[in-house]
């Protein structure tokens, strides 16, 4: 009887798991049939396929991942598809790249090559013996003392010596699709229209106006005129989430004298106070309003006089119970600290004020530069000025033109994209100031242009840029073109996918 209890008890885990499996597969068969072919999916795309490289052992029908004009697309080892995996598949880690990735990149590659191969074909192309040879001669791996070693050559097998050959040849056959495709896509028209792009190209002097120059004097006046704004108020505070009647409560105990402030707010404050027993420092009254959205709270908290306690006040933070440590006084505008936090107090709040006032500056010096001229004026004024040029009008920055960001001035980061900058730049006359430019972005500036000088017709500008052009045409966009062409051309068919988990998964 022993005996069939303790069978029994070590059947039941297992007993169990199957019972929930079929209560589970009975209540929902099609969710549970799916999440099986999920995680199937998700074992062999990531765990089994990383480590998996087909072999001799596979069958050459699941190694086939497509078709061009019915020539299929395998993989066989130490053909062009496997090389160009094992090429992808060094560089993944680099690039960040999945094994599917590694595996579809070196897919296309083959898939391209099979196309141009056979492109050549059709039209007659084959490279003289000679020219092989003399590429094949030419290898590394067959080279003595800097010359070509028979030797060396005849040490391989026959087999691999014509495979060896067979493909430097469709490498020149490659090779020469490529440059004839380069050469019949002629650029001409769109290479003259860029070249005439380069000019105008302007020569800019400038005067940049930044925020950080408005003065403490100015600051001193807007605070003069907001005097409750600047005031510095000395607070504790005791902060309870618990709702207002467990406010109010404390605040009768506090009023009463049955408790300590400091006490309360290190017992029952959950703020980040509470172990200083509340003390929330100093800070100017402009500084509570995001704390005390109401106007009228705020202006009762602020004017509390030494040791009064506040109503409740509702806060974001909870239900808050302010003390004044002292009564809140005027700031003193001579110090350089107060001073300080006034600008950045107009910097967030009232940023326009400091704007208007280097307008009206900016304004002032380019009245001043047209009776004077630039540099005196800005000399006079002790300004560091700067230069850009030759520029053209290039907005964003085309690498195939001199570019302003490469002039990398501090305060001027970004302007390749600033509309307003390009705008004012090429629309004032030559040796005229322009108007004040508010520069966008992070500069916190503002800046006077100066155009002195611009080149209208320089035949040696517009060559070279049509040459830039030609040459960036044939090495990006002519060849993006072969590919996308290809893949897309209705001889293409694509069985990558299904072919790729077909074969890991019955590997």
């Amino acid at each position: 009887m022993s005996e069939k209890k303790t069978e029994t008890q070590h059947k039941t885990p297992e007993h169990s798991e199957q019972t929930e499996i079929q209560r589970r597969f009975k209540q929902h068969p099609f969710v549970f049939i799916g999440t099986v072919l999920v995680l199937i999916i998700v074992i062999i795309a990531f765990v089994l396929v990383p480590a998996i490289v087909p072999g001799e052992g596979i069958a050459s029908s699941q190694l086939n991942f497509g078709y061009w004009d019915n020539k299929p697309i395998t993989y066989s080892s130490g053909g062009f598809f496997a090389s160009m995996r094992e090429q992808y598949s060094s560089i993944a880690r680099v690039y960040q790249m999945s094994e599917y990735q590694v595996w579809r990149n070196a897919f296309e590659a083959t898939v391209v090559r099979t196309a141009v191969l056979d492109i050549m074909n059709k039209s007659g192309y084959t490279p003289s013996k000679v020219f092989v040879d003399k590429r094949v001669a030419a290898l590394p791996q067959f080279q003595e003392n800097g010359r070509f070693s028979a030797i060396r050559y005849k040490k391989i097998d026959a087999a691999s010596r014509i495979k060896l050959w067979q493909d430097m040849a469709n490498d020149a056959i490659v090779e020469r699709y490529h440059d004839d495709v380069g050469t019949i896509k002629s650029v001409d028209a769109e290479a003259d229209f860029f070249g005439q792009m380069a000019l105008p190209q302007r020569k800019f002097k400038f005067a940049i106006f930044p925020y950080s120059s408005y003065p403490n004097e100015e600051a001193a006046v807007y605070a003069n005129e907001n005097p409750d704004m600047f005031k510095t108020v000395y607070l504790s505070q005791i902060t309870v989430s618990g709702g207002e009647r467990e406010a109010q409560a404390i605040l009768d105990k506090l009023r009463s004298n049955d408790a300590v402030f400091e006490d309360v707010a290190r017992t029952q404050s959950e703020d980040n106070y509470a172990d200083l027993g509340g003390d929330s420092g100093a800070r100017m009254a402009y500084e509570l309003s995001l704390e005390i959205p109401d106007e009228e709270q705020r202006r009762a908290v602020i004017n509390l006089a030494k040791g009064e306690i506040s109503d409740v006040v509702k806060l974001p933070a909870g239900w808050v119970i302010f003390r004044a440590n002292d009564p809140s006084r005027s700031s003193d505008l001579q110090d350089v600290e107060t001073l300080n936090k006034v600008r950045l107090f107009l910097m967030d709040n009232e940023r326009g004020i400091i704007e208007d006032w280097l307008i009206a500056r900016a304004e002032n010096f380019a009245q001043r530069v047209r009776g004077a001229g630039f540099d005196t004026v800005a000399a006079g004024e002790s300004l560091n000025t700067y230069e850009l040029g030759a520029l053209p009008l290039n907005y964003g920055d085309n690498p195939l033109f001199p570019t302003a960001s490469s002039f990398q001035v501090s305060g001027m980061s970004g302007i390749s994209t600033d509309e307003n900058f390009w705008r004012t730049a090429f629309s004032t006359p030559v040796g005229e100031p322009s108007r004040p430019v508010v520069l966008g972005g992070n500069n916190d500036s503002i800046v006077i242009l100066y155009p002195y000088e611009e080149i209208v017709d320089d035949v040696s500008i517009v060559e070279n840029s049509k040459t830039s052009f030609s040459g960036w045409w044939l090495e990006n966009q002519t060849q993006r073109n072969i590919t996308d062409t290809i893949l897309t051309s209705k001889k293409f068919d694509d069985k990558f996918i299904s072919t790729y988990f077909r074969l890991f998964a019955g590997s």
